[in-house]
């Protein structure tokens, strides 16, 4: 194999897990859900469609505003604490609980999307009422439909096609196991970070700040202080903890596509800072 397709390959992939990772941590968490911050419409349509894998917007807002309301309570919907480790890393997008079940979806990768597509709940559905300045815009609304995310999800295949002309079937494995991981990145955040890590904040439940999840989940993982200052657009809040969706959003504000990044002060963090 040439060393410029393996470089090529590398690159797709690195690409493609950014891209689905900032969607999901930059525009469907920290904008759309927690108005931590706002994003000129062309760079949150794109980043948008970048996180489809996430599922439908308003029904990841909903979802995740539910989870906030209430976390690690009876009606959050995915807390390790009462529902276990595998409900809460994914079989709560089944409402499975077992756990054979649930370590083959975790495996599924891009085939969850498939699964999904038919059975994630979509717009109009149970979770509108928490997510409504998400539907009054027209795009991410069309998003939120069965349709619309269909067709939204179209351009997840382009990763896939690149990945087969680069090396053939191989490419394609090698895809599909990046879709694995960038999956299960993700999906640690509820499971995990509500485990196991730091609690380095009053007033954040059971979520902990985890290295390791903070790392592979682009600084999702600093999931005590994200819940201690659920609109901070830092989650990361520490010294020494890198926030790698902060910084995008940094970025974006430096060259004008990004502006309102709200950060709690020093002084309120030092407040409810344990130890």
């Amino acid at each position: 194999m040439e060393p410029s397709t393996l470089l090529s390959m590398g690159a797709l992939l690195l690409v493609w897990y950014l891209s689905v990772g900032f969607g999901v941590t930059v525009a469907y968490h920290r904008v759309l859900t927690h108005r931590s911050a706002t994003l000129r419409k062309p760079v949150l349509y794109a980043l948008v469609l970048a996180g489809l894998p996430a599922g439908p917007p308003a029904e990841w807002v909903g979802n995740h505003r539910r989870h906030h309301a209430d976390s690690d309570g009876p009606n959050d919907p995915h807390s390790p604490v009462h529902d276990g480790f595998w409900y809460a890393h994914c079989g709560w997008y089944l409402g499975v609980r077992n756990r054979g079940v649930c370590l083959l979806y975790a495996l599924g990768g891009p085939l969850r999307y498939i699964v999904d597509m038919f059975l994630r709940q979509m717009s109009p559905g149970g979770h509108d009422e928490r997510a409504k300045d998400v539907l009054e815009d027209r795009f991410l609304r069309f998003l939120s439909t069965r349709f619309g995310y269909i067709v939204g999800s179209t351009t997840q295949a382009l990763p896939f096609v690149v990945a087969y002309f680069l090396m053939a079937w191989e490419g394609v494995a090698i895809a599909w196991v990046a879709g694995v991981v960038f999956y299960n990145a993700g999906d640690s955040v509820n499971s995990v970070g509500h485990l196991w890590g730091k609690q380095d904040f009053d007033g954040a439940g059971a979520a902990r700040n985890n290295r390791f999840v903070a790392l592979v989940s682009l600084g999702e993982g600093w999931h005590s202080g994200h819940h201690a200052f659920p609109r901070s657009a830092r989650h990361g809040l520490l010294n020494g903890q890198v926030d790698a969706s902060f910084l995008l959003l940094r970025l974006l504000s430096l060259v004008g596509l990004a502006d309102d990044l709200y950060l709690p002060s020093a002084e309120a963090v030092t407040k409810r800072r344990r130890g």
